[in-house]
């Protein structure tokens, strides 16, 4: 009988995720669109709803949830005013973190500016960022559900471990561990790589949402690479999957942070472009400056953008004869010039790619600036929540229900 009883509360835990996964994928959807696509009884949806409501976790401006024959159907939707969660990018030249509600809606921003030169120094200004986000007021009377944290290098997510952030000079850090010891009592605590989990943000809140298949290249002082393969985030076997930064492309080119020569993020990243316009002009130019000098007629400039745009398309092309995706988004501070580096980019990437005729590869530009690491930190949290199959869901502060 306890075995039976076992079975019996996993199922209903199970069903309760269930229901709260679809109603966050289809808002307004109905009960008996529930029964049908979870293959569960209407009675039992009827009752794990009026639950869930009563939880705080269903919009409270529900009407009655009972059900009568020849009601019209009750659309179901999440309670997001009485939910958050928080993503937060450790950056090589700072932190960025953001509280986001259940549809990627930014509520609140926290920055902490400058080098870490420690990881307890980074993670002490790291808990800072997330204490402002809890203080702030849109986020008193909501519960935070997780927290995700992104970084710059591969992450063995099973053991929790930071293998090599080269641009920090950081190996082999149990953050993991670290973050759960400071920030635990904020619901359960994700790390990955940071353009991991900024592809995560166009799959859960973007354009693309829900698409099975993306390929993000996040262009900074680095360059990762983020892969959704089959609707599952692609890591590789230890974490090391999407450090495309270091393709090595010229082999006796510049010294990566990496200790190698010559790799991609050395040519044709924002900091390679960066040195080469300062080289120029003398002049220490931020994106939005820089397309400003080339729209204002600075021909050298514009020459030097053209330039790293080609270089910059012919990496592209090579990535889209690897995994042939139907679209390709570049994220990260590079793409604030625009057109002036992704027209020629995207040139020189279809005059790259083998079979050209016979498929196109639309390349796109990230739809959430710099904060798409710390958003999609925030959405996997979210996704981990509604996935997971060994807890049931967290209770709600007392001041989201009714």
């Amino acid at each position: 009988m306890r075995g039976l009883a076992g079975e019996k509360t996993l199922l209903k835990r199970l069903n309760r995720a269930a229901i709260l996964r679809l109603v966050w994928e289809q808002p307004g959807v109905s009960r008996s669109g529930v029964a049908q696509t979870i293959g569960i009884t209407k009675s039992t949806v009827s009752q794990l709803v009026a639950e869930l409501h009563d939880e705080g976790w269903l919009s409270s401006d529900l009407p009655d949830v009972g059900s009568t024959p020849g009601r019209p159907s009750i659309p179901l939707h999440l309670n997001a005013g009485a939910l958050a969660l928080i993503g937060v990018e450790l950056g090589v030249e700072g932190i960025n973190a953001v509280a986001v509600d259940p549809r990627g809606q930014v509520l609140a921003r926290a920055h902490a500016a400058g080098q870490h030169a420690t990881v307890a120094g980074a993670l002490t200004a790291l808990e800072g960022c997330v204490a402002t986000l809890r203080r702030s007021a849109p986020l008193r009377a909501r519960t935070v559900l997780g927290v995700g944290v992104g970084v710059p290098g591969p992450v063995d997510v099973a053991r929790g471990m930071l293998l090599h952030a080269p641009n920090l000079g950081w190996r082999n850090i149990a953050l993991q561990r670290m973050l759960d010891e400071r920030l635990g009592g904020l619901g359960r605590v994700f790390v990955d790589n940071d353009a991991n989990l900024a592809v995560f943000a166009e799959y859960m809140f973007g354009a693309h949402r829900h698409s099975a298949d993306l390929l993000y290249v996040y262009i900074s002082d680095g360059i990762g690479g983020g892969l959704i393969l089959g609707h599952g985030l692609y890591r590789g076997r230890v974490g090391f999957a999407g450090e495309i930064g270091h393709i090595n492309v010229l082999p006796n080119g510049p010294r990566c942070s990496c200790g190698s020569r010559g790799c991609a993020e050395t040519l044709f990243s924002w900091r390679a472009l960066h040195a080469t316009v300062r080289g120029h002009t003398g002049r220490d130019l931020e994106p939005c400056e820089l397309r400003a000098a080339v729209d204002a007629g600075d021909r050298a400039l514009h020459a030097l953008v053209t330039q790293a745009g080609k270089h910059l398309g012919l990496f592209l092309g090579t990535l889209a004869n690897v995994f042939d995706p139907k679209v390709l988004i570049v994220g990260g501070p590079i793409t604030d010039l625009s057109r002036l580096i992704l027209e020629p980019a995207q040139a020189e990437m279809q005059r790259r790619m083998f079979g050209a005729e016979f498929r196109s590869v639309q390349l796109e530009r990230c739809a959430f600036s710099t904060d798409a690491c710390a958003i999609g930190a925030a959405g996997y949290a979210f996704h981990a929540l509604l996935q997971n199959k060994t807890d049931d869901l967290p209770r709600l502060l007392e001041t989201t229900l009714h």
